[in-house]
């Protein structure tokens, strides 16, 4: 096969980077390992060894080989980075990239609009409907701000969503159930002559173009160029030795509560929609200042109900979540398997204690299941969750925080191969002291911002905290940094543009070229990026 551009992979960024192109009228080829729908042959290729189960969930959960990608499974939390993730911080080590934030920034609105999340704001100051609404009536911004916004898609299902524009823009095929296993350079590995691609039945395709563009995920975009190794042997762009390297996440959890002191009934717990009807959700952030004079790594937190999988939190409609979720039959049903099993717990199924909370609290049990449902499957913008008000003005606090980046948490290529040939990955995501230090120093900011304005304060679970928040770290679903983004060949594997160093026409879509991991879930920012990467390109080709 022979195209001008070879995208490879279907996820998010892939979608973006090939239509947008393809709009533009370049003769394009997306490759996709799988299908319009899930196939357990083709996800199991994604399989990986992890260093340590209780870190890193299972590939399985995080990723789909499918139109689409992850998309498939995700939620739909859109929230971009903030210009903090771009300054010079000299605090936290081997953060520095090689873009300003404004170079970025142009690109939210535009992704926003893939996502169909409405405006680009994500302050409330900036959104005159929900102006007057904060966390907490009373509570002004400050070195806390309780002001910012995280916005939700529709849940946008890229694959589904975009189906029709796939299969009907000129200039754009789709090579479906076709696994790209090497990407094949000429002898000075200056230049992509091709990529190895095969089909589960054995059969084998090579496609041939002027530019490639690769957009597996935040590891298997990785896991390809660690495996291309015909030329290069240590994998392409692996000039360094950081490819695979700075493996990131985020660091979450919840080790306290947050009580209110405010009237309850105005507590913005729950989330609060815009004109436009997008749903919103208030967080607790540091202004860039704080950040920088306390020397944290960029973190967030949010009310969330109680452990639905606990009984003792006594509400009729956390048990029949708890039931619903926690169902073989319907489990499955309602949202992503990740989330579910999040949700749940790994404890037995308890029933009848949940049973009698929801006897207890019929009424509002009763008005919950309907309203809720018909919210949730039957109404184009689906709710995101749900709530349930605490009387007492208590809210469990789920924080949300940047990695800090080390070349010791990484990937690399495991002996075991899948199906096709190729080595799986062997995964080895590490947290280290920073990040739990600044855990504990955001609550201590949290609390003394509510105390001295006199809303509230932080009431922490009992317990060793450095430990809870050790056991709670883990990731897998924001995979960044293993193929980082630098000026200098030297730190790093793509460069500025997204161009593998040294090799003009190969570039990464992937979230795997962060340098740092920020306060977000990397969904919105890979598309911010795939949109970047596609201007860019286009300017290239009409050059």
């Amino acid at each position: 096969m022979t195209t001008a551009i070879a995208v490879v992979g279907a996820g998010p960024a892939g979608i973006v980077v090939a239509l947008e192109l393809a709009r533009k009228g370049h003769a394009v080829l997306l490759i996709e390992s799988g299908g319009r729908l899930p196939d357990e042959r083709t996800q199991a290729l994604g399989d990986a060894a992890i260093a340590d189960p209780a870190k890193h969930v299972a590939m399985g959960l995080a990723t789909r080989r499918q139109i689409g990608g992850a998309s498939n499974i995700w939620g739909g939390r859109c929230v971009p980075y903030d210009p903090i993730d771009f300054d010079r911080r000299p605090f936290i080590q081997d953060s520095e990239w090689p873009i300003a934030y404004e170079a970025i920034a142009p690109y939210f609105q535009r992704a926003s609009d893939w996502f169909f999340t409405g405006r680009s704001a994500f302050n409330a100051h900036e959104i005159p409907e929900i102006r007057h609404r904060t966390i907490i009536p009373g509570l002004p911004d400050g070195d806390v701000l309780s002001s910012s916004l995280e916005r939700w898609s529709l849940p946008t299902n890229f694959g589904r969503h975009y189906a029709r524009e796939l299969a009907t823009t000129p200039g754009l095929r789709i090579a479906e159930g076709l696994t790209c296993v090497e990407i094949e350079t000429d002898s000075a590995a200056g230049a992509v002559t091709g990529l190895r691609c095969r089909r589960l039945d054995g059969s084998e395709v090579r496609i041939q173009a002027r530019h490639y563009i690769v957009a597996c995920g935040g590891l298997e975009t990785t896991r390809l160029l660690l495996a291309s190794r015909s030329v290069m042997p240590r994998g392409i762009g692996n000039h360094s030795d950081l490819l695979g390297r700075y493996y990131m996440g985020h660091i979450s959890g919840k080790i306290a509560d947050v009580v209110f002191d405010t009237p309850p009934k105005e507590t913005a717990y729950a989330y609060d929609r815009d004109a436009d009807g997008v749903y919103v959700r208030h967080r607790l952030s540091f202004s860039r200042e704080a950040i920088l004079r306390e020397r944290l790594p960029n973190i967030v937190g949010w009310l969330v109900n109680p452990e639905i999988a606990k009984p003792e939190h006594g509400s009729g409609v956390l048990s029949f979540a708890y039931l619903a979720l926690s169902s073989p039959f319907f489990g499955k049903r309602f949202i992503a398997e990740g989330i579910r099993q999040a949700a749940i717990g790994n404890g037995p199924r308890v029933i009848w204690p949940h049973l009698a909370n929801m006897l207890r609290d019929l009424p509002a049990t009763a008005v919950f299941v309907p309203t809720f449902a018909y919210r949730r499957f039957l109404v184009r913008r689906k709710v995101p969750g749900f709530f349930v008000r605490s009387a007492a003005n208590r809210y469990p606090l789920q924080y949300h925080g940047e990695q800090v980046p080390s070349p010791e948490s990484r990937v690399t290529l495991s002996d075991e191969c899948d199906e096709l040939g190729m080595p799986r990955l062997r995964i080895d995501l590490r947290y280290c002291r920073q990040d739990v230090d600044g855990v504990l120093r955001a609550h201590e900011l949290w609390d003394a911002h509510l105390r001295r304005h006199r809303c509230g304060r932080i009431e922490y679970h009992a317990g060793d905290l450095r430990a809870m928040i050790e056991t709670q770290a883990a990731d897998g679903y924001h995979q960044a940094g293993t193929t980082r983004m630098s000026r200098d060949p030297a730190h790093g594997v793509v460069d500025e543009h997204l161009r593998v160093h040294g090799i003009g026409n190969l570039h990464l879509a992937s979230s795997s070229t962060f340098v740092t991991s920020g306060q977000a879930n990397t969904t919105f920012m890979i598309v911010a990026f795939a949109l970047r990467l596609a201007d860019r390109l286009h300017e290239t080709l009409q050059a």
